[in-house]
Protein backbone atom coordinates (compact mmCIF):
# COMPACT_ATOMS: atom_id res chain seq x y z
CA UNK A 1 0.00 0.00 0.00
CA UNK A 2 1.37 3.16 -1.04
CA UNK A 3 0.99 6.02 1.21
CA UNK A 4 0.93 9.32 -0.52
CA UNK A 5 0.29 12.79 0.40
CA UNK A 6 -2.61 14.54 -1.01
CA UNK A 7 -1.97 18.02 -2.14
CA UNK A 8 -4.62 20.61 -2.04
CA UNK A 9 -4.51 23.08 -4.84
CA UNK A 10 -5.68 26.56 -4.07
CA UNK A 11 -7.21 28.71 -6.80
CA UNK A 12 -5.07 31.56 -8.01
CA UNK A 13 -6.52 35.02 -7.38
CA UNK A 14 -5.10 36.58 -10.57
CA UNK A 15 -8.44 36.67 -12.40
CA UNK A 16 -10.38 38.10 -9.46
CA UNK A 17 -7.94 41.02 -9.09
CA UNK A 18 -8.61 42.02 -12.68
CA UNK A 19 -12.36 41.84 -12.07
CA UNK A 20 -12.10 44.01 -8.93
CA UNK A 21 -9.96 46.56 -10.81
CA UNK A 22 -12.49 46.76 -13.65
CA UNK A 23 -15.35 47.19 -11.19
CA UNK A 24 -13.49 50.04 -9.43
CA UNK A 25 -12.83 51.74 -12.78
CA UNK A 26 -16.52 51.44 -13.69
CA UNK A 27 -17.64 52.97 -10.37
CA UNK A 28 -15.13 55.83 -10.71
CA UNK A 29 -16.29 56.49 -14.29
CA UNK A 30 -19.91 56.70 -13.15
CA UNK A 31 -18.97 59.10 -10.32
CA UNK A 32 -16.97 61.27 -12.74
CA UNK A 33 -19.92 61.46 -15.12
CA UNK A 34 -22.29 62.42 -12.29
CA UNK A 35 -19.96 65.16 -11.02
CA UNK A 36 -19.47 66.50 -14.54
CA UNK A 37 -23.25 66.71 -14.97
CA UNK A 38 -23.61 68.52 -11.64
CA UNK A 39 -20.88 70.96 -12.64
CA UNK A 40 -22.61 71.77 -15.94
CA UNK A 41 -25.94 72.28 -14.15
CA UNK A 42 -24.36 74.67 -11.65
CA UNK A 43 -22.69 76.52 -14.52
CA UNK A 44 -26.05 77.01 -16.29
CA UNK A 45 -27.77 78.11 -13.08
CA UNK A 46 -25.06 80.71 -12.46
CA UNK A 47 -25.23 82.15 -15.98
CA UNK A 48 -29.04 82.26 -15.92
CA UNK A 49 -28.91 84.12 -12.61
CA UNK A 50 -26.40 86.64 -13.97
CA UNK A 51 -28.46 87.26 -17.12
CA UNK A 52 -31.67 87.55 -15.11
CA UNK A 53 -30.12 90.19 -12.83
CA UNK A 54 -28.87 92.06 -15.90
CA UNK A 55 -32.40 92.05 -17.34
CA UNK A 56 -33.68 93.40 -14.00
CA UNK A 57 -31.11 96.21 -14.14
CA UNK A 58 -32.21 97.02 -17.70
CA UNK A 59 -35.86 97.15 -16.55
CA UNK A 60 -34.89 99.52 -13.73
CA UNK A 61 -33.13 101.76 -16.29
CA UNK A 62 -36.37 101.76 -18.28
CA UNK A 63 -38.30 102.82 -15.16
CA UNK A 64 -35.90 105.74 -14.75
CA UNK A 65 -36.48 106.70 -18.40
CA UNK A 66 -40.24 106.63 -17.75
CA UNK A 67 -39.97 108.73 -14.59
CA UNK A 68 -37.82 111.31 -16.40
CA UNK A 69 -40.50 111.88 -19.06
CA UNK A 70 -43.28 112.64 -16.54
CA UNK A 71 -44.67 116.18 -16.63
CA UNK A 72 -47.97 118.03 -16.04
CA UNK A 73 -48.84 117.18 -19.67
CA UNK A 74 -50.47 113.73 -19.58
CA UNK A 75 -50.09 113.27 -23.35
CA UNK A 76 -46.29 113.54 -23.36
CA UNK A 77 -46.02 111.70 -20.03
CA UNK A 78 -47.74 108.60 -21.35
CA UNK A 79 -45.60 108.15 -24.46
CA UNK A 80 -44.29 104.61 -24.90
CA UNK A 81 -40.65 103.99 -24.02
CA UNK A 82 -39.09 102.59 -27.20
CA UNK A 83 -36.89 99.52 -27.25
CA UNK A 84 -33.54 100.82 -26.04
CA UNK A 85 -30.20 98.99 -25.87
CA UNK A 86 -28.65 98.98 -22.44
CA UNK A 87 -25.08 97.87 -21.73
CA UNK A 88 -24.05 94.79 -23.73
CA UNK A 89 -26.83 92.52 -24.99
CA UNK A 90 -29.55 94.03 -22.77
CA UNK A 91 -32.50 96.23 -23.67
CA UNK A 92 -35.72 97.60 -22.22
CA UNK A 93 -39.09 98.83 -23.44
CA UNK A 94 -42.36 99.84 -21.85
CA UNK A 95 -45.02 97.16 -21.57
CA UNK A 96 -45.50 93.63 -20.31
CA UNK A 97 -43.30 90.66 -21.22
CA UNK A 98 -45.87 89.35 -23.67
CA UNK A 99 -46.09 92.67 -25.55
CA UNK A 100 -44.13 92.64 -28.79
CA UNK A 101 -44.14 96.43 -29.21
CA UNK A 102 -43.63 99.18 -26.62
CA UNK A 103 -46.85 100.15 -24.84
CA UNK A 104 -47.75 103.64 -23.59
CA UNK A 105 -47.55 104.46 -19.90
CA UNK A 106 -50.89 104.67 -18.13
CA UNK A 107 -52.31 107.79 -16.58
CA UNK A 108 -54.07 106.58 -13.44
CA UNK A 109 -55.56 109.85 -12.19
CA UNK A 110 -54.91 112.88 -10.06
CA UNK A 111 -55.60 114.04 -6.54
CA UNK A 112 -55.56 117.41 -4.87
CA UNK A 113 -54.13 118.13 -1.44
CA UNK A 114 -53.85 121.42 0.42
CA UNK A 115 -50.43 122.67 1.42
CA UNK A 116 -48.05 125.55 1.80
CA UNK A 117 -46.39 127.61 -0.94
CA UNK A 118 -42.88 128.30 0.27
CA UNK A 119 -41.98 130.43 -2.76
CA UNK A 120 -44.60 133.03 -1.73
CA UNK A 121 -43.50 133.34 1.88
CA UNK A 122 -45.01 130.21 3.38
CA UNK A 123 -48.58 130.95 2.26
CA UNK A 124 -51.19 128.25 2.86
CA UNK A 125 -52.98 127.19 -0.33
CA UNK A 126 -56.39 125.75 0.60
CA UNK A 127 -57.27 124.82 -3.00
CA UNK A 128 -54.27 122.58 -2.83
CA UNK A 129 -51.74 121.12 -5.16
CA UNK A 130 -52.36 118.62 -7.92
CA UNK A 131 -50.54 115.29 -7.96
CA UNK A 132 -50.76 113.06 -11.07
CA UNK A 133 -50.29 109.28 -10.84
CA UNK A 134 -48.82 107.19 -13.65
CA UNK A 135 -48.37 103.43 -13.96
CA UNK A 136 -45.00 102.61 -15.53
CA UNK A 137 -44.48 99.02 -16.65
CA UNK A 138 -41.12 98.14 -18.23
CA UNK A 139 -39.63 94.84 -19.37
CA UNK A 140 -35.87 94.31 -19.48
CA UNK A 141 -34.39 91.55 -21.64
CA UNK A 142 -30.97 89.94 -21.97
CA UNK A 143 -29.09 86.90 -23.29
CA UNK A 144 -30.53 83.38 -23.05
CA UNK A 145 -34.08 84.84 -23.20
CA UNK A 146 -33.70 86.40 -19.74
CA UNK A 147 -36.58 88.77 -19.00
CA UNK A 148 -37.60 90.76 -15.95
CA UNK A 149 -40.62 93.02 -15.65
CA UNK A 150 -40.88 95.94 -13.22
CA UNK A 151 -44.07 97.90 -12.55
CA UNK A 152 -44.08 101.19 -10.65
CA UNK A 153 -46.78 103.63 -9.62
CA UNK A 154 -45.10 107.03 -9.98
CA UNK A 155 -46.44 110.35 -8.77
CA UNK A 156 -45.73 113.68 -10.45
CA UNK A 157 -46.32 116.84 -8.49
CA UNK A 158 -47.08 119.09 -6.90
CA UNK A 159 -48.45 121.29 -9.67
CA UNK A 160 -51.24 123.86 -9.69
Amino acid sequence: MATGHRRLRLARPAGSILLVALLCMFVLSILGTVFLGLSLTEHNITYNSVYSEGAFTAAEAGIQAGVSQLSPNTTSSTQAIPSTNFANNYNYQSGHRADRNPQPLQYVGQRTEPGFNLSKGNVYVPKGWVFRDYLIDVTGAGPRAAQREVEVLAEYGPTK
